[in-house]
């Protein structure tokens, strides 16, 4: 019903709502003026700098030892997780013992040999350690989710990513904070603490793969593993530096996360790679799909971009979300300027009435009626939480949950759509997304702001909780985004754009992600 009123008075509700968000914005920078801001030092080893496609490169070729690599991302991430408490759980001791095995078959056995190039068949990735967020399964290691009541939820058998990742001779070497069942933007929860960001500690690393981009950004990682319900790979992406993909649907296989997905989810859940170098993003697509289907998407095979057909959107107009700064406007168009003048193509500005709905097809894309609530996902799915008495603990300090946690759980299953808006809202989200596919085939890219702002401080997502509509909107879609870092601000802040493509289009998002770093420079660390 409050959609509903809000909806009808929309133009007068835009001027109170962007007053508002000023007023915000303004308040958080006040408080934050009189906090030291804090970031991460740049990395001086150099094997923190190779790309995993290279590092994979180089064991294979005997020119690097698995477990000096190892051994340079342990002692990194040992440097850096006091800073932005990113790490929540290692398995260094099994991930040097690995290492050790794979560096004793490279010595002992002669290269170019059959036996070799065996040992090395269908293994990518072999001696590259790896990353990912808590709520992907590993056997043996704990999946919290961030929830005290998982505290000690042990899996007796991996994810099928992480399968895939071991099997290409990937290395588990950490597990990164999330937020509280992995619905909110800010990583935090009680069991943990707070994840910040590396290039400014007063800032929040995003979600609900906060974690893991904050220790990729701060080069404690070189690939990871994400999911993506409403931006929870790009947003956090976007706010420490990396690239991230979110797949096509159907693509990647989503057995052993938690939570698991139903209904309608299902299309706009992802897992996904994040990464600091845009190469990688092919080479671990091409293991989390699979050796089949990446023969079938022929995502090896190369990508002429001197067809790309260019279109662009500067922002949403909702006033559930805070507009585009001019900053985050501007890194679009210059991405669009690159483009135009790299190809030869001319960008074309879109506004499409739809996109502006983004949040009310979010809430609408979520309901799935017959999915456990919230409040019963708050307790590893034992009960259901009584939120309202949660709400007075955490008043008094006694809660071992999150506020936006508890909130969710209150506000679960009360939808805010009748009957008839629910089928008005379905008939424009469905019409939006097939005028999109219609528009961007298998040649055309739509770029995209990641978020209005740079990444904001913590706590201030309490007060604008409806900002990630601008990656939230690609999930309702269900439709393959890439996330592309651009730089860093003058404050020394990433910034980024998104790039939106039609289904199976993943191998030409990635081909332009390339272009992009070549262009921006990719992924830049922290300025100490």
């Amino acid at each position: 019903m409050l959609i509903a009123i809000l909806k009808n008075l929309r133009p007068l509700v835009n001027v109170f709502s962007d007053l508002y968000f000023r007023t915000v914005y303004y308040i958080f920078n006040c408080i934050y003026f009189f906090v030291t801001k804090q970031s991460v030092k740049r990395p001086e080893d150099h094997l923190l700098l190779l790309s995993a496609t290279k590092a994979a490169k180089l064991i294979h070729d005997g020119e690097l030892s698995s477990v000096d690599l190892v051994d340079a991302y342990i002692e990194r991430i040992r440097e850096v997780n006091g800073i932005i408490n990113a790490v929540v759980q290692n398995d260094f001791i099994k991930a040097r013992e690995t290492a050790h095995e794979i560096d004793d078959f490279i010595k002992n056995h002669q290269r170019s040999t059959e036996e070799y190039e065996a040992f090395f068949a269908g293994k990518p990735l072999l001696g590259v350690p790896f990353t990912l967020k808590d709520c992907i399964e590993v056997e043996g290691l704990v999946c919290s989710v961030g929830m005290t009541y998982r505290r000690d939820t042990r899996p007796d058998k991996d994810a099928i990513v992480v399968q895939r990742m071991k099997e290409a001779g990937a290395i588990v070497l950490a597990i990164t904070n999330v937020p509280e069942v992995c619905m909110w933007w800010e990583s935090v929860n009680t069991l943990y603490g707070r994840s910040k960001n590396p290039y400014d500690t007063r800032r929040i690393t995003g979600g609900s793969s906060g974690g893991e981009a904050a220790l990729i950004g701060a080069a404690g990682s070189v690939i990871g593993l994400g999911s993506d319900i409403g931006g929870s790979i790009r947003m956090p992406c976007n706010f420490n530096g990396i690239f991230g993909l979110k797949p096509t649907p159907g693509f990647v296989p989503l057995t052993g996360h938690w939570p698991a997905a139903e209904g309608y989810r299902v299309e706009m859940l992802r897992i996904g790679p994040m990464c600091r170098y845009a190469e990688d993003l092919l080479l671990v697509l091409k293991v989390l799909v699979g050796n089949e289907l990446a023969a079938t998407l022929q995502l090896q095979n190369p990508v002429n971009l001197r067809k790309l057909r260019l279109f662009y959107m500067e922002g949403l107009k909702t006033p559930f979300a805070q507009t585009v700064s001019f900053e985050c406007k501007d890194a679009v168009r210059k991405a669009v300027m690159f483009f135009e003048t790299k190809y030869d193509v001319c960008g074309i500005r879109l506004d499409l009435p739809f996109a502006h709905y983004a949040v009310e097809f979010f809430l609408l894309s979520m309901e799935v009626p017959e999915s456990p609530s919230f409040a019963r996902y708050m307790t590893d799915l034992t009960t259901d939480l009584n939120c309202l008495l949660e709400l007075g603990k955490w008043v008094v300090g006694k809660s071992n949950h999150t506020l936006p946690g508890i909130i969710a759980g209150i506000i679960d299953k009360q939808s805010p759509f009748n009957e008839d808006q629910k089928a008005k809202l379905l008939a424009q989200r469905d019409r939006l997304n097939r005028e999109l596919k219609e528009l961007l085939l298998d040649d055309g890219i739509l770029l995209f702001p990641s978020f209005p702002t740079v990444a904001p401080y913590h706590n201030q997502p309490l007060f604008t909780p409806l900002n990630f509509a601008y990656t939230a909107l690609w999930n309702t879609l269900a439709l393959p985004v890439v996330q592309c870092p651009l730089g860093l601000n003058r404050w020394g802040l990433p910034i980024g754009v998104q790039a939106v493509g039609s289904p199976g289009t993943d191998r030409l998002l990635i081909a332009l992600a390339r272009d992009l770093e070549d262009a921006f420079g990719g992924w830049r660390p922290a300025i100490d």
